[in-house]
């Protein structure tokens, strides 16, 4: 097996049925994902955000209705546990606060270096999955910093901290090497099928609460909270990226801003 040291690891089998499959020891030396850190305050904004006269605006989600900035919720930012009391007890209609109303097919948009990758969310398949994700991208799902509570756009800036050609790039880790997170973990959703673009949650005992990945070759068994599906052609590039023996690309390579929109 291709391994890292570091706890909660997620681990990835060579073999050509490869599975991710978690493992908890500090001692190992494992390949993956999950924990409980959290990132830098970001402040919730919209999506169709002004330019600040220098900086063309980019539309990463043209022809869709825009996310104008989120409504953040109220909640205890000195609680001991989730505030919000639970990963199922968040909602699509709470991370959705303060976006229009309408239909169309829930999108996000993933701004990288290499281009943008557009996900279309699977609402029906993983409710719980794609509320977490939104609430977080957008800023109005609260997470964990140290001792405290708070929300902003807990994706924009993070890193693709782990790259595998032909396989997965994984990322959603605020510490950037595979074991962190925003305090808390998700429920078992679906344990599907996972084809190329696949967009799923990494895990160790339970789904991460941030870490994520999609598949740019053979995916791995049906072991996973599966939330959705990816263009491929800017995170295949990210899988080619030169990396080191633990799978962290050599050069960073980020989601820059990750934007929510519903499309037609």
């Amino acid at each position: 097996m291709l391994q890292l040291r570091v706890p909660f690891a997620l681990v990835l089998s060579a073999t050509a049925g490869a599975l991710l499959v978690a493992a908890c020891s500090s001692s190992t030396n494992n390949t993956g994902i999950s924990g409980d850190a959290g990132p830098g305050v970001t402040p919730p904004s919209g999506d169709a955000e002004p330019s600040d006269g220098n900086t063309p605006v980019v539309d990463l989600l043209p022809g869709c209705a825009k996310d104008p900035g989120a409504s953040p919720p109220t909640f205890d930012p000195s609680a001991a546990d989730d505030p919000i009391g639970g990963a199922e007890k968040f909602t699509l209609a709470m991370a959705l606060a303060g976006f229009p109303s309408g239909t169309g097919k829930l999108t996000a948009a993933i701004d990288t270096e290499k281009s943008v990758i557009r996900c279309e969310l699977s609402e029906t398949a993983a409710p719980i999955t794609v509320a977490n994700f939104v609430g977080l991208a957008r800023g109005t799902r609260p997470y964990k910093t140290k001792n405290k509570w708070q929300v902003g756009r807990f994706y924009d800036g993070l890193v693709w901290h782990r790259v595998i050609p032909n396989f997965v790039i994984q990322g959603g880790d605020p510490d950037g090497i595979g074991t962190g997170g925003p305090g808390y973990d998700l429920v078992k959703e679906n344990q599907l099928d996972e084809p190329l673009g696949t967009l799923a949650m990494a895990a160790s005992k339970a789904p991460s609460g941030s870490q994520f990945y999609i598949v740019v070759g053979k995916g791995p068994g049906p072991d996973y909270n599966v939330f959705g599906n990816c263009t491929t052609e800017a995170a295949i590039a990210i899988a080619a990226v030169p990396r080191d023996g633990d799978d962290h690309p050599t050069t960073e390579v980020h989601m820059i801003k990750v934007a929510i929109g519903r499309c037609p």
